[in-house]
């Protein structure tokens, strides 16, 4: 991929990101400075389709990004937000309250995950299974359509299904993974993400902690504010 053409794939991804909408050769050429035509922009949004990362949306001029641009995105141009002090003190003062309550601590990290990120969130320790913020993901045009809704619903209140899912992103060596569209295996998730992180309790115990929202989620967000309550839990509970 040439600089110019990872530009515009970055423009493409920002924009759809804010609009949930298909993205033009002329609103990526005015609203994000490029110094090319829209022709130009045609041109290289019709490379970035034979190569996989923009697909043209049916009944639409624009372009989306694929499961395949976000991968690109996520590993080679997402700058991470840096969290503020009272965000960071206002979660681990939660936790601390929560510490000696293994259920009440996983459920007040799911619902900090939430409440922050305004997407669904979920964890799994040993049997038990948490979930928050199902509400939250009504406000994504994404979740519009009930029968949508309900297969993720139905994901996220499945226990064996959910660690199938986090079993597929093991491989990946980041600490914060991220299972991307049809990468989790499952149609339902066709439109959604999962970005997920393991953390271990007490003796050792490993669990899974995620975020689940459209594909389209604010990644340079979720990837700190989740690494930083994964991190919470062990310190938390250390010398148990």
């Amino acid at each position: 991929m040439t600089p110019r053409q990872e530009r515009i794939l970055e423009c493409i991804i920002l924009e759809f990101m804010q609009t949930a909408q298909a993205v033009g050769s002329v609103s990526v050429a005015d609203k994000y400075n490029i110094k090319a035509s829209p022709a130009t922009i045609r041109n290289e949004m019709a490379d970035l389709i034979g190569l996989g990362f923009i697909e043209k949306e049916h009944f639409s001029a624009g372009r989306i990004p694929t499961s395949v641009g976000f991968r690109y995105y996520i590993e080679h141009m997402l700058k991470e937000d840096e969290m503020g002090y009272v965000q960071e003190m206002n979660i681990k003062e939660g936790f601390h309250d929560a510490r000696f309550q293994r259920d009440k601590l996983l459920r007040t990290a799911v619902e900090t995950l939430s409440s922050s990120l305004k997407y669904a969130a979920v964890a799994l320790f040993e049997d038990a299974l948490f979930y928050s913020g199902i509400s939250e993901i009504l406000d994504y045009p994404e979740f519009e359509d009930i029968s949508v809704l309900k297969n993720v619903v139905s994901v996220l209140e499945n226990y064996n299904i959910l660690e199938s899912i986090f079993e597929k992103g093991v491989a990946y060596e980041q600490d914060v993974k991220v299972l991307i569209g049809e990468e989790s295996g499952f149609n339902s998730f066709k439109n959604s993400a999962i970005v997920f992180s393991g953390f271990r309790l007490h003796r050792g115990e490993q669990g899974y902690i995620a975020v689940i929202g459209p594909y389209r989620m604010d990644y340079k967000r979720v990837f700190p504010v989740l690494r930083y309550v994964t991190d919470s839990l062990e310190e938390v509970t250390a010398g148990w």
